[in-house]
């Protein structure tokens, strides 16, 4: 140590015969950074889930009869509407990607067609992106119908037994698809370039690799084809005899960027491995929740029916801004039984099909708090909700309904004056008089005004 101080006073480089000790220093370390750059000794760190054709996925979650006949996804419905997508048992019939509608149908007698717009695309991608952030905390989603999940830590999650490392947690991916009516390939390994090009090349099953190098084995022979290249790199490529990522990485990297591009030499480091391409997961989808905490221990479900009240309005609010609509409302009470001894009590009431209606929602609440009654005062009120993307209309009438009702409010004014009398509901109205108590008079209220 004393040698290396002397030697980087007397100009370190410029000496003749440096001492080793840095040398020595970055020996001892490297063997750490290779078992970190390796996957931290095998650990599962990344992995890719890819759904083939996801838009046609789409159409057939919508029409299952149409699984057994050939299916596109077109622009527009209409005769110079372009193919976008296609099934096998089309392309077997001579369609194909890009062809106008007419000319496919003309091909294809029994050819099935819809349009998939972007909107349905993207309420896809949120209920898929909300469901696989229950595996894995880091979710990010790349184009329509590819996800990469972050591994890092899950191995107790996820413990494999007696499986290959990482195939229990691709397996459980694997069963959110198979929940969710889609089908697709699950790649579990270590780095996010080839559990893509993996998952591309297999299109169904679940896959996991132990090593990194039998991950970019697998990966060496996946075709260039199944990648979304550009059609004339791809077909440059080509003519070099270059059809496969392992033929790729073969190939100078001066000569990629010279040649094809930046966009080819980003595409050559990924495939080798010397370009860093962490995760970019997003957020888990927001779970608003209300809460009321009430002055004073409650026992009356009527008073604790309206405390809820504006709590659910507010839950409501909340889901509309975000174009989201209620399918389920999950009811939590603060139970109080003692002084120092507190529970909690956990509802979840669902609706007959996805609303943002706040009085059926009440309604519902008082059905079951009145069907069984909380066991104790309750002192707090929090409410939360499961969501669906809303429809147009059920955002149109949430937004022009009213925040009071008339209407309402005469009728229960009549009920109070049929009971208690004509004079049983009245308004204060300014009259002329010079003392106080004559400047003010009462008289019946007829009708409620906003």
């Amino acid at each position: 140590m004393v040698a290396s101080r002397e030697w980087w006073l007397n100009g370190g480089l410029g000496a003749s015969n440096p001492p080793k000790y840095w040398e020595l220093e970055i020996a001892r370390a490297l063997p750490a950074v290779e078992r970190m750059c390796s996957g931290r000794l095998g650990e599962m760190r990344v992995a890719c889930l890819d759904l083939p054709a996801f838009p046609l996925q789409l159409v057939w979650r919508q029409e299952l009869a149409w699984r057994t006949q050939p299916v596109v996804v077109i622009e527009n419905d209409r005769p110079q509407g372009e193919v976008l997508w296609a099934c096998e048992r089309a392309r077997a019939m001579g369609v194909l990607v890009g062809q106008r509608y007419a000319y496919a149908l003309s091909l294809c007698g029994g050819l099935r067609a819809r349009v998939v717009p972007r909107e349905q695309i993207d309420e896809a991608i949120t209920e898929l992106r909300a469901a696989l952030h229950r595996l894995s905390p880091g979710v990010e989603p790349g184009e329509p119908g590819t996800f990469w999940l972050d591994g890092e830590g899950l191995g107790q999650v996820f413990p494999d037994g007696g499986k290959p490392r990482g195939r229990a947690w691709g397996d459980a991916i694997a069963q959110v698809l198979a929940e969710l009516e889609y089908r697709g390939a699950v790649v579990v390994g270590f780095s996010r370039f080839a559990t893509y090009a993996i998952a591309r090349a297999m299109r169904l099953g679940v896959a996991s690799f132990a090593s990194d190098a039998d991950e970019r084995a697998a990966a060496s022979a996946v075709a260039l084809a199944r990648l979304d290249l550009d059609p004339k790199l791809r077909e440059a490529l080509a003519r070099l005899g270059v059809t496969r990522v392992g033929e790729l990485v073969r190939l100078p990297a001066g000569g990629i960027l010279e040649r094809f591009g930046r966009d080819a030499h980003t595409l050559y480091r990924l495939a080798a491995g010397e370009r860093w391409d962490p995760l970019v997961p997003v957020a888990p989808p927001e779970a608003p929740d209300e809460r009321v905490v009430l002055d004073d221990d409650e026992d009356d479900i009527e008073r604790l029916v309206f405390a809820s009240k504006a709590a659910i309005d507010r839950l409501l609010d909340r889901l509309a801004a975000r174009g989201r609509a209620l399918t389920a409302l999950h009811l939590e009470l603060t139970l109080k039984h003692a002084v120092g001894k507190v529970s909690l009590r956990a509802d979840c009431i669902v609706p007959a099909a996805p609303t943002l209606d706040g009085r059926s929602l009440i309604r519902l609440v008082h059905l079951r708090l009145t069907g069984m009654p909380p066991a104790a005062p309750v002192n707090a009120v929090r409410v939360w909700a499961d969501d669906v993307a809303a429809s147009r209309e059920q955002l149109a009438l949430f937004a022009h309904k009213p925040r009071r009702d008339l209407r309402a409010a005469d009728e229960a004014i009549a009920r109070l004056r049929a009971e208690l009398g004509d004079d049983a509901v009245v308004r204060p109205v300014l009259r002329d008089g010079h003392l106080p108590e004559a400047s003010f008079g009462w008289e019946r209220l007829a009708r409620v005004v906003a």
